[in-house]
């Protein structure tokens, strides 16, 4: 009776076992490096169901972050800008509609359009409190929710963890799975 051992595939065996931390370290790198590109579309395609603002201004105003925690979906603080969410002066031309959130329309009695270093904005008069008549009123900016507004609001922060985390334990699976093929 011959008794054989075949060494090279222990071997194998043994070298492909050893290898699984390592693979699981790239898996997750690479997951979050994936989430950091998906996170901001899934979280503009969730904005964009409720407010009536393009794209490239969610685009430029939502970001991803690193910290020591993990990763953040980010939005910029600064209110967006009346004129971004589709306003335009009123048919009678007695100030300026506008729609924020989709469905509703808003009103500004003295609110008007003036280019402003090269960018039409939205505008309002502002009526001082206790003057009789004033020739020429004080004017403001009109701004809308900021997109940290947006991103605060209701149940869309667990809707945008549960989403990243989708997007990562799937892409872990994948890349888990792809790694132990080969």
């Amino acid at each position: 009776m011959d008794l054989s051992i075949d060494a090279d595939g222990a071997l194998d065996a043994a070298k492909r076992i050893s290898d699984i931390p390592a693979k699981v370290a790239v898996a997750q790198r690479r997951a979050l490096g994936t989430l950091r590109r998906r996170w901001p579309v899934i979280a503009r395609r969730d904005i964009q169901t409720e407010y009536a603002l393009s794209a490239q201004r969610i685009r430029a105003g939502v970001s991803v972050r690193t910290t020591r925690e993990g990763v953040e979906l980010v939005g910029v603080a600064r209110g967006v800008g009346l004129r971004n969410f589709a306003s335009k002066r009123s048919a009678d031309d007695r100030g300026l509609d506008f729609t924020a959130v989709r469905g509703r329309r808003g009103f500004k009695r003295s609110g008007f359009h003036r280019r402003h270093g090269g960018a039409d904005i939205a505008f309002e008069r502002t009526p001082i409190a206790g003057a009789k008549r004033v020739p020429r009123t004080p004017i403001r900016r009109l701004y809308g929710p900021s997109l940290a507004q947006m991103l605060r609001k209701g149940d869309r922060p667990q809707r945008m963890a549960q989403a990243g985390l989708d997007v990562i334990t799937a892409e872990i699976d994948r890349l888990l799975l792809r790694s132990l093929r080969t």
